[in-house]
């Protein structure tokens, strides 16, 4: 497995060295559904594409309420989504209330196996040219 980057030129602002830059950039192919990961499943295992596909959406479900509900989700040896707040600085504790609260978003925290694994990921650049017929 690999991950695919193409070079993108950027004009960088900001800093010591502002100017003309050139980095890589993730290369994202297509996105994989929930329809799709459930087919995947199905196929490496004996439970039916159906039975896979209400465990996904019960898993998709329970996980947000549980977030939406200040507790973080673990996931074995995927990771942890973890709520996560952020909110205005005041000078006295008196003023700290719910209204200091900016907004609330989901953090993803992978496992320890993972992000091993993401250390590890190879990099390739993405093949660009169009071959066969175009229209």
């Amino acid at each position: 497995m690999s991950i695919k980057y193409v070079k993108v030129q950027r004009n960088i602002h900001t800093g010591a060295n502002p100017g003309t830059r050139y980095l890589a950039r993730i290369f994202r192919t297509n996105n994989v559904t929930l329809d799709q990961l459930a087919r995947e499943i199905s196929d490496a295992t004996t439970v039916s594409y159906p039975d896979t596909l209400a465990a996904l959406k019960a898993l998709e479900i329970h996980v947000s309420a549980h977030v939406l509900s200040g507790e973080a989700v673990k996931l074995g040896l995927l990771g942890m989504f973890a709520p996560v707040i952020h909110a205005t600085a005041k000078t006295t504790l008196a003023q700290v209330d719910a209204s200091t609260i900016k907004r609330a978003t989901c953090r993803f925290y992978p496992a320890v196996t993972f992000k091993d694994a993401l250390d590890k990921v190879a990099f390739e650049e993405a093949n660009l040219d169009i071959t066969g017929l175009q229209s």
